[in-house]
């Protein structure tokens, strides 16, 4: 290789280190990247030029996927039920019904060390007011394995963990003991220190104040009240919220500051940043948002202390070589890919600024001009994994981010201060009344600004037409090659129109029944032609608002089968993601039967938002654009109030381009006798309960295949046993099962496996 060669080595193999690991996650092997890595290394040495060039891509390519198969394939214990011990290591939070989750390190299974992290969590109706950070704990408990995405644009949760650093979920808490740990754990005495910290800012700055100082500087991103994350979001600067590269950027400014003042040398800067880098890196859980930023940061400092100044975008490919060789996991992560998007855009823009805007103009408006058109660089960089995870276009982003890192600046730095004096008693709470004002406003105008129309646009997630369009966008601001106006204004053209007609709503001329995998929950979607119609929206949480998200789907309407909350409790998603319900669709008396309250409450929200509720019973039919749904039960004056919600289930028959679908929500027992109407699929009810699906019942239907949502392999098992010679697709098995309708036949596709 020649000079120029090596010199551009390290962005190509950086490149193919991240493409390796994504090849690694999707191998069932270890073997072949091994040998690809075995036969690599020879053509390294022993081949010269542009192939010796080829050889070092290759290699990387290979060595990513040898490493992306050990993170995202961890061997893993067995399942079952183990004694358990283990050290508190994070925030121990708490979810709806009394759900208590806490990650556990050190952990040991019947006496047994356990190398990787645990996921603990557990029903309680008294929280345990000394299950704090840092405590040790033993307990009996069921251990999972957890999934990954098993529905279309799905979360994957089984991903979500490992990049935590956990393997393995843990279930239940039988014969709970809570102490003091009786060995030093680092991640449990970080954790402890983080929580001690949090409640002294808490105690010292007051609640709102001492919340946000603990996001900002520790991490604890759960004090950040939902409504206030959502405000963030749809102005394009959430990531305030998060610890990321921005914050570590104030500590570097700060430092920087502070060595001048000193007259540190070089060397000594370096070694004194990379001493308080990871040692916040560590101070946060080992953030790994926070350790790229570190690299980054000590990788240019280094550079200027051995007088070889590199290029931003060899920086970068460095620093993503380190962060994937050490944590493979985190490359499918939104924050990896947003890191490193948004710093490509400040290093890819910023010389075409430095063009168009020579030192040498002066004034208010080329000033204001040099330091927001990088900004609008990075926006426009971090666009394509910003809307494929969150599917949101902030259309004020740009303007918005320049100001709020400002004064978010100015904010964390004073957050610092009262942090640092929280050793001297009473001198941070001489900052509490400032901050408390400072932050109060500062929460006020975010709220108000969020609260306003057309902050953000919802649309459904980028294509390969988004990716071409910002690429011809980001050709156009490309200072490397010289280009005239006019080609740089053509290309500019182009990617703005195909990004703006690749996020267009898209015909959808089929028609299809999506029934998501859920657990022991129920929800489902009918995409018939350009009609969508939601049958159950499952728990709180379920699949079903991120589908319609990732699809900019709006709902014309929403047919609840009843009101338990494993089959209503999801419309709070629909709520909370701006999903409009414009008519919801209840079985007659549903509201008058045994049901909790705060699903009473969330009709009544509706209503107040312009919701229409309407009831359906026996004979009810609405038309669809392929066919029909005709309701089959409950009926009018058979319902009696103050019973179980499944007995008057919403039993409704679908006839859907020549093919009938017989949707049972749970009714139960006897009732189901009521529904039983003759029908090519079967949408089995109450997820495989022996209270339903009896073998009359089966008989009168007479299914050529049943659809089965339930939460566990042992019910499909059990459901099959029953059904006897009818085909049973369960989604405990198959994942989320959709249906695809033809004129007179359909098939089943399920998301886990091939078609049937």
């Amino acid at each position: 290789m020649n000079a120029r060669q090596r010199s551009w080595l390290l962005p190509p193999c950086a490149a193919a280190l991240v493409a390796g690991v994504l090849a690694g996650r999707e191998l069932s092997c270890l073997l072949w990247p091994l040998l690809a890595t075995a036969a690599c290394l020879p053509a390294v040495y022993l081949l010269r030029g542009r192939l010796r060039f080829l050889a070092c891509v290759l290699l990387s390519l290979s060595l990513g996927a040898s490493t992306g198969w050990i993170g995202f394939h961890p061997s893993l214990p067995p399942e079952g039920d183990y004694e358990v011990t283990g050290v508190i290591s994070g925030e121990v939070t708490s979810g709806k019904l009394g759900q208590v989750r806490v990650p556990l390190s050190s952990v040991t299974l019947d006496e047994r060390p356990f190398s990787g992290g645990a996921y603990w969590t557990f029903y309680t109706e008294e929280f345990p007011g000394d299950l704090l950070p840092g405590k040790a704990v033993s307990f009996g408990a069921s251990l999972y394995h957890p999934s990954g995405a098993e529905n279309p644009e799905g979360y994957d949760f089984r991903e979500s963990l490992l990049r935590k650093g956990i393997t393995v979920g843990l279930y239940g808490n039988r014969d709970l003991v809570i102490r003091e740990p009786d060995f030093f754990s680092l991640s449990g005495f970080l954790a402890a220190l983080r929580h001690c910290l949090t409640s002294a800012l808490i105690r010292e700055l007051g609640e709102e104040s001492g919340a946000y100082a603990s996001a900002l500087l520790l991490g604890y991103g759960s004090l950040v009240p939902s409504e206030d994350r959502e405000a963030f979001a749809g102005l394009g600067i959430a990531h305030l919220l998060s610890v990321s590269g921005f914050h570590v950027g104030v500590i570097i400014g700060a430092l920087a500051l502070l060595f001048r003042l000193l007259r540190f040398s070089q060397r000594t800067r370096l070694a004194v940043s990379g001493v308080i880098l990871f040692s916040y890196a560590f101070l946060c859980g080992m953030n790994p948002p926070i350790l790229r930023a570190a690299i980054l940061s000590l990788l240019a400092a280094e550079g200027k202390i051995l007088q070889r100044p590199r290029s931003g975008i060899h920086l970068l490919s460095a620093a993503a070589a380190v962060s994937v060789v050490f944590a493979p996991v985190q490359v499918t992560g939104a924050s990896f890919q947003l890191t490193y998007a948004a710093v490509f855009g400040l290093i890819w823009f910023t010389p075409l600024v430095n063009r168009l805007l020579p030192s040498g103009k002066k004034g208010a408006a080329v000033r204001i001009l040099r330091a927001v058109l990088p900004v609008f660089g990075i926006q426009l960089a971090i666009l394509w994994p910003e809307l494929y995870h969150f599917q949101r276009l902030p259309l004020w982003g740009f303007l918005y981010n320049f100001p709020a890192m400002a004064v978010f600046t100015v904010l964390i730095l004073l957050y610092w201060i009262a942090l640092l004096l929280l050793p001297v008693a009473g001198l941070t709470g001489l900052l509490a009344a400032p901050l408390s004002f400072l932050t109060g406003n500062l929460l006020s105008l975010v709220r108000l600004l969020g609260s306003l129309p057309g902050q953000s646009l919802w649309i459904h997630a980028p294509t390969w037409l988004t990716a071409l369009g910002i690429l011809l966008l980001m050709a156009g601001a490309c200072a490397i090659v010289r280009l005239g106006k006019v080609p740089r204004a053509l290309l500019c053209t182009a990617g703005v129109a195909a990004t703006v007609l690749s996020l267009l709503p898209l015909p959808h001329p089929g028609t299809e029944y999506l029934q998501f995998s859920a657990g022991s929950a129920d929800a489902a979607v009918l995409r018939d032609r350009e009609r969508i119609v939601v049958m159950d929206t499952g728990e709180p949480g379920s699949p079903l608002s991120s589908y319609l998200r990732f699809h900019r789907l709006t709902p014309d309407a929403v047919i609840l089968t009843h009101l338990h909350s494993d089959h209503a409790g999801g419309l709070d998603d629909l709520v909370r993601d701006q999903i409009p319900i414009r008519v919801l669709y209840l079985p007659e008396g549903a509201e008058e039967q045994e049901i909790h309250p705060d699903i009473l409450e969330m009709l009544n929200r509706l209503r107040a938002g312009g919701t229409e509720i309407r009831s359906l019973s026996r004979g009810d039919v609405l038309p669809l654009p392929s066919g029909s749904l005709t309701v089959l039960w409950p009926e009018k004056g058979k319902v009696r109030p103050g019973q179980d919600a499944n007995r008057y289930s919403l039993v409704s028959r679908l006839i859907l381009r020549g093919t009938s679908l017989l949707h049972t929500g749970d009714v139960t027992g006897s009732y189901e006798d009521y529904a039983a109407a003759p029908s090519d699929i079967l949408k089995a009810a109450h997820h495989g309960s022996r209270a339903s699906s009896s073998d009359a019942f089966l008989e009168a239907v007479s299914p050529e295949v049943i659809l089965l949502p339930c939460g566990t392999v042992d019910r499909a098992e059990d459901f099959r046993a029953r059904a006897g010679s009818i085909p049973v697709w369960s989604t405990a098995e198959s994942g989320a099962l959709t249906v695809r309708f033809e004129e007179g036949s359909y098939t089943v596709i399920p998301f886990l496996g091939g078609d049937r």
